[in-house]
């Protein structure tokens, strides 16, 4: 039953009157007509009384009204909706991220986001950059933000501001006083580090680094999230770079100091699995964009 046709009958209905309801349908006389007897035939009965000199509604005329007006309603809302999950506003975005990540500005991205599209539902899962990899192929996830290099090439990638690495090291250890650490200092330091199976690129950037200086890291304890290794340098166990956006929240026994020569940042990057991002997930990025 076509929705045009009812709306043909609801104006008919409440303009009791077939010139008008055509003008107002912006039909013709005739085609107006010609959907309300079609309509009638498709249910099996008459809708209107009718002579040359009035209109009226039927018994089953007036049973057929308001579910016409219902359905009418309801079909506008299903296009409005499909439009809005067309344009991103309405649906399901499932966004990957690592901890990391979620010390910059993707708490906030989130918080606008959902203020912008209250309709989208955000499932976030935590996870470190091989895994968000590996959950975008196998369609786990819809987005995620992750450090690249990525391994697949399979995976689209929008880069965002890299994470520049400070120093964590124990609040009462000698080099603490200090408000900026020579690298040359860290000879022989007990040194944390994530494992290179997680972050083989900044990994390698990082024992470059020192090597570049002539030294080789003492890597006490490879370790990994960096929250977990912010708290194994509150217990004395070592020292190693964290992000920036870790060092600004307050960590008992633990201080934070820039480092020269200056460290390498940690990439960061919107990814997603090819050829296109949906719509949703476009939405997000352009607020993670926007904030960038």
């Amino acid at each position: 039953m076509d929705i045009r046709s009812m709306a043909c009958f609801v104006a008919v209905a409440e303009e009791l009157h077939f010139r008008r309801a055509a003008e107002r349908m912006h039909l013709t006389q005739p085609s107006l007509s010609q959907r309300i007897r079609a309509l009638e035939l498709e249910i099996g009965t008459d809708l209107f009384a009718r002579d040359r000199r009035s209109v009226a509604l039927t018994p089953a005329g007036q049973a057929f009204l308001e579910p016409a007006r219902r359905a009418i309603e309801n079909a506008d809302v299903a296009r409005q909706q499909a439009l809005r999950a067309f344009r991103g506003e309405v649906g399901r975005l499932r966004l990957g991220f690592t901890v990391i990540a979620f010390y910059g500005i993707l708490p906030e991205a989130v918080q606008a986001f959902r203020k912008r599209y209250p309709q989208v539902e955000i499932e976030l899962v935590e996870l470190n950059s091989p895994s968000l990899e590996t959950a975008l192929m196998t369609g786990t996830i819809d987005l995620a933000v992750l450090h690249p290099p990525l391994a697949n090439p399979e995976l689209a990638i929008h880069e965002l501001p890299a994470e520049p690495l400070v120093l964590a090291l124990p609040e009462g250890h000698p080099l603490a006083v200090r408000s900026e650490i020579r690298l040359s200092d860290l000879a022989d330091q007990p040194f944390l580090l994530a494992p290179r199976s997680i972050g083989p690129s900044i990994y390698d950037r990082v024992i470059a680094l020192f090597r570049d200086q002539g030294i080789s890291p003492r890597i006490v304890q490879e370790v990994t999230p960096m929250t977990t290794l912010a708290g194994l340098v509150a217990a004395g166990v070592g020292m190693g770079f964290v992000t920036g956006g870790l060092s600004r929240l307050p960590r008992p026994g633990v201080v934070f100091r820039p480092v020269t020569p200056t460290p390498p940042s940690l990439p960061m990057a919107a990814s997603w699995l090819k050829p296109q991002l949906s719509a949703i997930g476009q939405r997000f990025l352009e607020t993670v964009s926007a904030l960038a």
